[in-house]
């Protein structure tokens, strides 16, 4: 579950980057943002490395959908033949980003995107991967709009704190990829939203376990509500271009959107539902 976290993390991140507009931001920035992503992929592999797969705790290596009881149940690839993929992947991204770090560094921009293009190619492959073969309780596109727009809205919220922070390094640094990653984090929350409202439509909410009701209850309110309500503030704060106070609010709901997040992977991995 940490290994698909992060995982996910880092999927967002690249994806951010690929779509941002990098023309605004000094090198500086990207030169630390590989660094985040060589830890992030390096975190990834070691964790499978360790023996995590994508396995929810109900299946076991001789489980089968019939044995559960669950006729729709997904069991299309063998979870540590695709968690071998997936550590392979991540560790030809923590080559190329450690590449990138040292492009950005030297202030190569050419080669420096050049990276961005193929750590998001081969990081969004990878969530995708995952996104296919995990074994599940719904269709190939839920679980495929769940996982990219948990991936989005994560990375977006951390790389626009990272953002916000880089304005105390370069204050005259123009403020529209603030604005941009603030309209960015909203349009995730929204496809975050239309991803459980798909979960709770198609399946409904079958949670009788008193711990999942709880997980239910921070999921939404840590990985819908808030960050809809954060971009509303950061609005209004960057209308006075108060990059600092942003940064702060970003910080903040930084730690609530990760602990929604964490608390929908803990209720997939229990109910096979992407909530």
């Amino acid at each position: 579950m940490i290994a698909l976290f992060v995982l996910k993390l880092a999927a967002g991140v690249t994806m951010l980057w690929w779509l941002m507009p990098r023309k605004d931001v000094t090198d500086g920035f990207f030169r630390i943002q590989m660094r985040v992503l060589l830890g992030l992929v390096v975190l990834c592999a070691l964790l499978l490395s360790a023996g995590q797969t994508w396995t929810p705790k109900q299946i076991t290596d001789t489980t089968t959908a019939a044995d559960i009881g669950v006729g729709s149940l997904r069991l299309t690839g063998d979870s540590v033949y695709v968690a071998w993929w997936i550590r392979t992947i991540a560790i030809a991204v923590a080559v190329i980003a450690y590449a990138g770090s040292i492009f950005w560094a030297l202030g190569r921009r050419l080669p420096g995107n050049l990276c961005i293009h193929l750590v998001t190619l081969l990081c969004v492959a990878a969530l995708g991967l995952h996104a296919i073969n995990v074994p599940n309780e719904c269709s190939v596109p839920q679980q495929i709009l769940s996982d990219f727009s948990s991936a989005a809205l994560i990375g977006g919220v951390l790389t626009g704190m990272l953002l916000g922070h880089w304005y105390l390094t370069t204050p005259t640094m123009s403020i529209n990829p603030l604005w941009w990653f603030n309209a960015a984090i909203l349009t995730a929350s929204g496809l975050r939203l239309v991803a459980s409202v798909w979960a709770l439509a198609v399946n409904g909410v079958t949670l009788q376990d008193s711990t999942h009701l709880i997980w239910f209850g921070i999921r939404w309110t840590g990985g819908v509500i808030t960050p809809i309500l954060m971009t509303i503030m950061v609005w209004r704060i960057l209308k006075h271009r108060n990059t600092q106070s942003a940064t702060g609010v970003l910080f903040a709901g930084l730690v609530v959107v990760f602990m929604g997040e964490m608390a929908a992977a803990l209720l997939e991995r229990d109910t096979l539902i992407p909530y």
